[in-house]
């Protein structure tokens, strides 16, 4: 699969949102990683419920498989990724409905293209972000305590964006600043779902992204003159 601008030509089986529905040819439900079958190229790992007293096991078979493409699973470790680094032409990774204290550095997954992110109940930074050299998409939707968006200024090929936080229950906890994104200058496409604490409303750090061209932002930032200004200042915006 071409994982290339994943969110502006609408990849994922439940646009815009990502995280949601099944990958064509997903496989899951293999314990026993050995048992993968070949030509698997989307593996999806869930977090099994403890009643069920499943876990995986023998991650090392998953070692230097070339096959593999696209990765979903719940909780992640260094071993785990040490594992997936192995992978020559992993692009896309998803973590999601994760409950842990803290997240590994994810760093040393070089070839990854496009992350998800989603329902991540504890982690309250996003430093393990950093230094994700040839990320091309980033997809936060509904992480709790996200607040800092500073390790997200780090990457700079990002293409595509999407910043999502509340679920049903609105906006969520505003994120202190909006002010890193201004350095994402290869940046085409921002979904920018989340609220800027004490009430800034200040979009001058997204007039520096001269290569914009979708944008969705909460309406609240379009007032007082911001969204003719946006018009004026990113030609290339198609709203």
């Amino acid at each position: 699969m071409d994982w290339n601008n994943y969110l502006s030509e609408e990849k994922c089986p439940s646009p815009p949102n990502a995280h949601l529905g099944v990958l064509e040819g997903e496989v899951w439900g293999h314990w026993d990683l050995s048992q993968v079958p070949k030509g698997t190229k989307i593996l999806s790992l869930p977090t099994p419920l403890k009643r069920t007293k499943l876990s995986y096991s023998n991650w090392n078979a998953l070692r230097n498989n070339d096959e593999i493409e696209a990765i979903k699973l719940g909780y992640i470790d260094e071993e785990r990724i040490d594992v997936l680094s192995s992978l020559p032409n992993l692009k896309y990774l998803q973590i999601h409905c994760n409950s842990q204290d803290n997240i590994p550095d994810l760093f040393p997954l070089k070839t990854l293209q496009v992350l998800v992110l989603a329902y991540i109940t504890r982690i309250d930074n996003i430093e393990f972000l950093k230094r994700l050299s040839n990320l091309k998409t980033l997809y936060i939707c509904d992480l709790n305590h996200l607040y800092d968006l500073s390790p997200i200024a780090e990457l700079s090929g990002l293409q595509e964006l999407f910043l999502s936080n509340g679920g049903m229950s609105g906006v969520g906890k505003p994120v202190k600043s909006m002010e890193p994104l201004s350095r994402l200058l290869e940046l085409e496409y921002l979904h920018f779902g989340v609220t800027v604490e004490n009430r800034n409303y200040d979009i001058s750090s997204l007039l520096h992204l001269k290569r914009l061209k979708h944008l969705s932002i909460l309406p609240r930032f379009l007032k007082k003159g911001n969204e003719e200004k946006l018009k004026e200042m990113l030609p290339l915006l198609d709203w």
